[in-house]
């Protein structure tokens, strides 16, 4: 196990002085090379190039494009418009309006970070002038956004099914249920802080605008939709859904939201500068793998658990605990390209469903966004509302134990993950 300590005390170190996670692989990386006596630059850089040379992966690039340009055109009010023309008017409804706005986004972008930005941007504000405590509200939006990366399209099921060869079509349906359960237990909290708070009602919508509401906001919900629809139907692949999802986003936001073109260069932009950066992990991450795979560190874990677990539900209580503590330390994608090619053989072995084992991963990782001190979401949401990370996580526990009774069903009872996949 000296390799895995030489990894782990590399990757551990450079985390450590503030190195760029895409740095930090790659550092760890030259080590494995240089500890095993094969420092070789040519044979590294074929493996960061065939780690992203990968037609899957094209759909990520895409889908974050999808984002940022339904994003740049506001949609993001219509979203939030539709939520509280549907639930407001429920005492604490602007908390609810919250998690649908949240679950909604999902559909669209796929991503946490941009459900925090994008939402709360507006949804902390709003709520704080109708008389919600600035702790609460900064809590419920970053709480609400870890639906972001599980609810379909999901780059981490793509992620995960490239890496595992598990169909992301049914990755997909496998993340539905999981999101659908965590917008129920957080607002299932909003109901009873609520009541302890008294928190306001919003106006009550007569059916004639919630209809008009509603009908604004069908080009947005008919994005995941069409997505789903496409690649279940067989029409396309999920990269190509992908593409269609960025072409569509383009079309409604220059038609009917009147997105300018010359706005196009910045999103273009941005857009590129989110996937560099996950490009740059995937090549790091890639080397990192095939170091560990050749020096058997997988096989070597693989029987240790074997050894040590009485039964395979103890084997997934062990799993779900060592991610969640990976998800503190590691952000979500590097953690995934470093576990999944120890991890996914290890459990197709004692017998777990591919597809269920992946909705394991995906919440239990997405967990992480939310905990200290790594969890980017929670960085992101203190400085959109302006408080202290350690006033956050306080008010932020109740809804992460929340989740976390969600990743309990999601691990113990498949059925609940696997019942949309099996209907295709």
């Amino acid at each position: 196990m000296l390799t895995l300590s030489v990894f782990l005390g590399t990757l551990g170190g450079t985390i450590a002085i503030g190195l760029p996670i895409g740095f930090c692989l790659g550092v760890a990386g030259l080590a494995l090379m240089f500890f095993s006596g094969n420092l070789d630059p040519i044979i590294a850089a074929r493996r960061m190039v065939s780690g992203v040379d990968n037609f899957v992966l094209m759909a990520i690039p895409f889908f974050m494009l999808a984002g940022e340009i339904m994003n740049r055109a506001g949609i993001v009010r219509d979203i939030l418009r539709f939520a509280n023309a549907v639930v407001g008017w429920l005492r604490g409804g602007l908390g609810y309006v919250n998690v649908m706005g949240s679950m909604l986004f999902a559909g669209v972008t796929g991503s946490a970070v941009a459900d925090t930005s994008a939402l709360g941007m507006l949804e902390i504000p709003m709520m704080e002038e109708s008389g919600y405590d600035k702790d609460y509200t900064c809590a419920l939006t970053a709480a609400s956004s870890v639906m972001g990366p599980i609810i379909p399209p999901s780059i981490p099921m793509i992620i995960y099914g490239m890496i595992s060869g598990t169909s992301i079509a049914k990755l997909f349906l496998a993340g539905a249920v999981p999101g659908l359960l965590i917008a129920v237990s957080l607002g299932g909290l909003n109901w009873y802080y609520s009541r302890k708070n008294r928190y306001p009602r919003e106006r009550r919508f007569p059916l004639k605008e919630i209809f008009l509401v509603f009908v604004k906001a069908i080009p947005v919900l008919l994005l995941p939709l069409i997505v789903l629809g496409g690649i279940l139907s067989g029409i396309f692949t999920p990269t190509e859904a992908a593409a269609v999802a960025a072409v569509y986003a383009a079309i409604i936001s220059i038609v009917i939201y009147r997105l300018k073109l010359t706005e196009f260069f910045s999103i273009f932009l941005h857009a590129a500068r989110n996937t560099s950066i996950v490009t740059l992990v995937c090549a790091t991450a890639s080397l990192v793998t095939w170091l560990l795979t050749i020096s058997m560190v997988p096989q070597t874990i693989a029987n240790f658990v074997f050894k040590a677990a009485v039964n395979p539900l103890m084997v997934l209580l062990g799993i779900n605990i060592f991610l969640l503590v990976v998800g503190c330390v590691i952000d979500l994608v590097p953690a995934l390209f470093i576990l999944v090619p120890v991890m996914a053989p290890l459990a197709h072995s004692i017998g777990i469903d591919p597809i269920h084992f992946g909705a394991i991963v995906v919440c239990n990782l997405c967990t992480g966004l939310i905990t200290p001190p790594v969890g980017t979401v929670l960085y992101v949401c203190c400085s959109i509302g302006k408080i202290g990370l350690g006033r956050l996580v306080r008010h932020i526990a109740p809804m992460i134990f929340a989740i976390l009774l969600v990743l309990i069903v999601v691990t113990y009872f498949p059925r609940v993950v696997l019942f949309l996949p099996n209907l295709f």
